[in-house]
């Protein structure tokens, strides 16, 4: 069974690399997967995140102080929830309280990194989701027990190594990732959702009515993240037009990069233009 390992920041990431080693020692039957450790080199991250994600059958995201309010680990965590089950998406706590969580990540059941029976009813629900191949309880008992210093140690190190002043979000995914991964997740979920139905026959026509749907999704998404608010879009023969305008206060510009890579992804040009129909940036990339 595949366990998807979700992380944010160079604490979070630890924490998930040390699951990722420690969870098969108490539950063999268990595929833990990790972005860090598990894309080759040179491959295509993205893709290949997305590909694991589809497999996924349960999801532990890996929650500290600085990541808790992470634009990208509440998504992924919102992502997972519409993958399958509530009951099987964890926030894993570390240097956390459960009152701690806020927004999307406050609707699942956490579970305190550092309580030993937290940890262990966390291993009993991975387990539970084995239908037809879980471990017996008493064994499960005894690798749980036997295992268990092991991660509290690991835990323990980690509380103790608290982030420097500007560290917060110091390992996440580059800008370019996440936009590209929030489009191809939207549209993983959706082949996945029209299989699920036994829709197959009736899956190009679902799907066809719902992408422009994700793909504004996708937009917003992507421009909200860099502190703008998409008023519309629409959708033209030869590309997209977005009206936006910026959210905080005075005024900021788009980058030229943000937009290219917003093109990329959407695989046609982008004009945006501000509430009053002035073009504010338009894309130059070429589409034959």
């Amino acid at each position: 069974m595949k366990v998807f390992l979700s992380w944010s920041g160079e604490r979070s990431r630890q924490v998930a690399e040390s699951l990722k080693s420690w969870l098969p020692d108490v539950i063999q039957e268990i595929d833990p997967w990790i972005s860090t450790q598990d894309i080759a080199k040179g491959g295509r991250g993205v893709k290949e995140i997305t590909h694991e994600l589809a497999a996924t059958d349960f999801g532990v995201i890996c929650i500290t102080p600085e990541n808790v309010a992470s634009a990208w680990i509440n998504f992924e965590a919102g992502s997972l929830a519409k993958q399958f089950d509530i009951a099987h998406v964890v926030p894993f706590l570390i240097d956390m309280k459960i009152a701690d969580l806020t927004g999307p990540l406050s609707q699942f059941q956490a579970t305190i990194g550092d309580n030993r029976d937290d940890v262990r009813k966390l291993v009993g629900d991975i387990n539970k989701a084995l239908t037809g191949r879980a471990v017996a309880e008493d064994r499960l008992d005894r690798a749980f027990t036997r295992s268990w210093p092991e991660l509290e140690k690991i835990l323990q190190d980690v509380r103790g190594t608290a982030p420097r002043e500007g560290q917060r979000h110091s390992v996440e995914r580059s800008d370019s990732e996440m936009l590209e991964e929030i489009l191809l997740l939207v549209r993983k979920q959706e082949y996945r959702q029209a299989d699920m139905e036994g829709k197959m026959n009736q899956a190009e026509e679902k799907l066809s009515r719902s992408r422009r749907i994700s793909e504004d999704e996708f937009i917003a998404s992507s421009f909200a993240k860099i502190g703008w608010q998409v008023i519309r879009s629409s959708w033209e023969n030869t590309g997209v037009n977005i009206t936006a305008h910026y959210a905080g206060d005075g005024s900021a510009s788009l980058s030229r990069d943000f937009i290219e890579r917003m093109v990329k992804a959407l695989g046609r040009p982008v004009v945006v233009m501000g509430e009053s129909g002035n073009v504010i940036i338009r894309s130059v990339s070429n589409f034959s």
